[in-house]
């Protein structure tokens, strides 16, 4: 049994490292090219352009892993069915278990690497990736700023803003627009004929010109202060020079298992005292998908080795290939799934729990009824087999 767990790890890996590195590379290059693209804009070094793709990696391993090991086992198997090698182990008395055991023993183990990186990996790495991504986009504006486009850069602390034209003598932005303390519950909107925007002390300072105010009077939105001004200074979190900062973040993304478990129970506290319950019900579904994420994904290291395990054995003549083809059309269906989930968890559709479970429920079914139709066929092979033998006739001479 020894000699032949290791025989099939040994065949595992090879398939399993190669399927890994490209599953990443592909998940990564989507992140590459949308990084390079910021990185002209605001013209800073390339290393912090590598420093960004370290911090993504543990979310595309996270995500690739999975896909990694589906992929290993069908080309194991695969390559293993195409050489008769299977066909001589059934030959031997091994039976189906003893071939399922060392992998689904190694998708546990993989399955649980994957949790330890999804819950301190990939937290730690969220938030470093998150700070300093907003220093970037925090780094020379002026190069970015286009007409009739939202400005996005500081919408973690809470603003946005835009303009619809420059004027060509003055080079001052026309109809600024300005949202201010957007997560506060209070927001805060400024509309000026004319803005400019330069750096005092390396920070920078815009200038608006003919404008108003419009900001809550009282506790009900209902009701709106309106001010006049002709001209206003606003202090904007943009550096000319490339700062990097501490930045706590309260994205579901950036936390712990533990943290986001305590997260979820506060703002559940909070619900029936909140003007905007809806609010913090939605908030609280996206933390909740965000929760049951960090198992179910997991988890599919060993529902995609359950169902890879019999699709493997199922490959005779098509060889790698085959088994390559195969993985990928589970891995779509199961990202697809994936996401569905996800959507109809965060708009209520369907409880988070269930919504991001559904995937590895979808698989589990279906690769448990494969592995019984595996184990059903085979007892009746030998049953037919025994039909076919030949009987053996003694013959005894009876003398007289």
């Amino acid at each position: 049994m020894r000699i032949l767990a290791r025989y099939i790890l040994k065949e595992f890996f090879p398939p399993f490292i190669i399927a890994l590195i490209c599953f990443t590379l592909m998940l990564i290059f989507n992140d590459l090219f949308r990084l390079t693209k910021l990185f002209v804009q605001k013209g800073v070094s390339p290393l912090y352009l590598v420093e960004l793709l370290i911090y993504v990696m543990p979310a595309t391993v996270v995500l690739s892993l999975p896909m990694a090991v589906l992929v290993a086992i069908l080309l194991s198997l695969g390559r293993l069915s195409t050489d008769n090698e299977i066909v001589a182990m059934k030959a031997h008395g091994i039976a189906f278990h003893q071939l399922m055991l060392p992998l689904l023993g190694i998708a546990i183990v993989l399955s649980v690497v994957d949790l330890a990186l999804i819950d301190y990996a990939l937290p730690r790495a969220n938030l470093a990736y998150a700070s300093l991504q907003r220093d970037i986009r925090r780094h020379k504006p002026a190069f970015v700023l286009e007409e009739a486009t939202v400005m996005k850069e500081l919408e973690t602390e809470g603003k946005l803003w835009m303009y619809e034209s420059t004027d060509k003598k003055s080079g001052r932005m026309l109809n600024v627009r300005i949202w201010d303390n957007i997560w506060s519950g209070r927001p805060r909107f400024s509309d000026a004929q004319e803005a400019s925007l330069g750096f005092e002390n390396g920070r920078a300072m815009l200038t608006l010109y003919d404008g108003l105010t419009y900001e809550p009077a009282t506790n009900d939105l209902d009701e709106f202060r309106v001010t006049k001004f002709q001209q206003q200074q606003l202090a904007l979190q943009l550096t000319e020079d490339l700062e990097r900062s501490a930045f706590q973040n309260q994205n579901p993304r950036s936390m712990h298992i533990s943290q986001l478990k305590t997260f979820i129970g506060t703002l559940k506290s909070t619900v029936p005292n909140t003007k905007n319950p809806e609010y913090i019900l939605q908030k609280i579904r996206s933390a909740e998908v965000e929760y049951h994420k960090k198992f179910s994904i997991p988890f599919a290291c060993f529902v995609l080795g359950v169902i890879g395990i019999p699709l493997g054995l199922m490959v005779n003549k098509g060889g790698r290939m085959l088994g390559f083809g195969l993985g990928l059309a589970v891995i779509v269906v199961y990202y697809l799934l994936l996401q569905v989930g996800q959507n109809a968890g965060m708009n209520g559709m369907l409880s988070p729990a269930f919504a991001m479970w559904l995937p590895n429920i979808v698989i589990g079914v279906f690769g448990i009824g494969f592995n019984f139709w595996v184990i059903a066929e085979g007892k009746i092979h030998a049953w037919r087999d025994r039909d076919s033998r030949l009987a053996l006739v003694v013959s005894r001479k009876v003398e007289s």
